[in-house]
């Protein structure tokens, strides 16, 4: 799942998220027979940290981020602060500002992405 959510690979989020579905539908074939329910929440919020991650690695300039912030509904004090904040993608990708512009609805009904459990 790291090889398919690199941020460095040069794919669109809409072909990441068609490769992610392939591999998660046939993780979910094979072991959803087994007890794995517990682990799915936590399978679920990496996947959707690494998805924000990679949409804040392409907004790449401080001002792109910033606009895509306000535009997602996050009030503008905010998104100057996190949009030109020095911290990397990942963290980022936990702060409740980036969640709140790009919650699980945005990926889950608005892009397709399939979660199990």
């Amino acid at each position: 799942m790291c090889e398919i959510t690199a941020r460095k690979r040069g794919r669109s989020l809409e072909t990441v998220i068609a490769e992610l579905n392939e591999y998660v539908r046939g993780w979910w074939g094979y072991f959803s027979h087994c007890e794995a329910r517990s682990c799915l929440r936590i399978l679920n919020a990496w996947v959707i940290r690494r998805l924000r991650s990679y949409v804040w690695k392409q907004w790449k300039n401080r001002r792109t981020r910033v606009r895509e912030l306000i535009n997602r509904g996050v009030p503008k004090y905010w998104a100057e602060r996190v949009g030109t904040s020095r911290k990397g993608p990942w963290r980022l990708s936990r702060n409740t500002t980036v969640a709140k512009a790009l919650p699980v609805v945005y990926f889950t009904r608005t892009l397709g992405l399939v979660l199990p459990g």
